[in-house]
């Protein structure tokens, strides 16, 4: 199914998505028609630093949801309808919170070990609990996502690479993604288990028969032993956006599948067909729906934040499209949490500043969060 122009919907405009935007809806195409889905929309504090990408949220057992931006930690404590922010420790990254309350990030990378940071004050005041160092076998590391599973086991998403390059042409080595495993509340880390190769960003939910579900950014260049002609295929919209083809031959959305709390991972799969559909997170509901939004950079249609839905867990996907978010300079990085199994409250960032369409540092200080309360249709 190629995931450009799902719905049978192709004609929404940027007048459409700048008026959902600014609106209290969403839209959804499926079956050729585009209706208005209600949605609850809030603006979270401004970052002064802020950036469409920096988004990470996590939900506590008492129903606090945070938002941690780029120098400020932001509290929802009413289902994120109103929220409070104030300056955090530079140092601080992805986020997680314990079943006792306690806030769990870690941080760091490229050469340098990372570091976890524990907060049992609400995410004023932390202290590193442990550190990883970096594999022998690799050259530069990234910590690209932290999730806790109801047991309070944690799972930190560590990208390894060995991989070297003349100029944008592969010379040598791999890039892995791996999931490193805390049965101690972040004490200690053990050996790593593989997800996949060329794996980076994206995210990990629980579905509703305990299964996890990884969402994985796949961004790779070419390789010797890609059967000829593959980046045609891979890259068609974008060359059909630009002209030309890119330097890399997928830059798109993936899946893994684990049925034992991460230890495994197996079934690495494609979701997104469009390079550029290369950023998602899920959200899993209790009735077994699955919920990945994603980024749309080069088109087809115009570049905004979607969502892609499953009604099984993630094993087939369904020929609909929710546009969720959109920003006139960048429709950015998304993350979810589920309330109450039914409702899916989406952290959205977006910049209306035209430069920011050029560089990524244009967007710094120029962007919005967004929290989306939003309900999948009915099948």
């Amino acid at each position: 199914m190629d995931t450009g122009i799902l719905g049978g919907v192709a004609d929404l405009t940027e007048a459409d998505l700048k008026a959902m935007q600014q609106g209290q809806y969403i839209l959804h195409a499926r079956r050729g028609e585009l209706e208005k889905v209600p949605a609850d929309k809030v603006l979270l504090p401004r970052d002064p630093q802020g950036h469409p990408q920096a988004v990470n949220v996590a939900t506590g057992p008492d129903g606090a949801i945070y938002v941690n931006q780029r120098t400020i930690l932001c509290k929802s404590v009413d289902g994120g309808q109103t929220w409070s922010a104030w300056p955090r420790q530079a140092d601080i990254g992805a986020i997680q919170i314990l079943s006792n309350g306690t806030l769990i990030s870690g941080s760091g990378g490229d050469q340098a070990p990372i570091v976890f940071w524990a907060s049992r004050d609400g995410g004023h005041v932390w202290e590193k609990v442990s550190a990883i160092e970096l594999p022998r076998a690799y050259h530069t590391w990234g910590l690209y996502g932290l999730f806790r599973l109801p047991d309070d086991s944690l799972l930190a998403s560590v990208q390894c690479s060995s991989a070297k390059f003349n100029g944008l042409d592969w010379a040598s080595g791999t890039v892995q993604l791996f999931a490193y495993h805390s049965d101690d509340l972040g004490k200690t880390w053990g050996s790593p288990s593989k997800v996949c190769d060329w794996g980076s960003e994206g995210g990990i939910a629980r579905t509703a028969s305990g299964r996890l579900l990884a969402v994985v950014r796949h961004q790779r260049p070419v390789l010797p032993t890609d059967p000829a002609g593959l980046i045609e295929i891979t890259a068609r919209h974008f060359k059909e956006a630009t002209g030309k083809l890119p330097p890399r031959v997928y830059k798109h959305v993936f899946l893994a599948d684990s049925e034992d709390n991460g230890r495994t991972w197996k079934n690495f799969r494609q979701l997104t067909t469009v390079f550029g559909q290369c950023y998602g997170f899920p959200a899993a509901l209790a009735d077994g729906t699955v919920a990945v939004a994603h980024d749309t950079r080069y088109g087809p249609g115009v570049p905004s934040g979607r969502a892609m839905i499953s009604r099984d867990e993630g094993r087939t996907w369904q020929d609909e499209v929710y546009y969720l978010y959109y920003g006139e300079g960048g429709s950015g990085y998304n993350q979810s949490v589920v309330l109450n199994g039914r409702t899916i409250l989406t952290i959205a960032g977006t910049t209306d500043y035209l430069p920011a369409r050029q560089t990524w540092e244009a967007a710094i200080g120029r962007c919005d969060i967004t929290a989306i309360r939003w309900r999948p249709a009915a099948s």
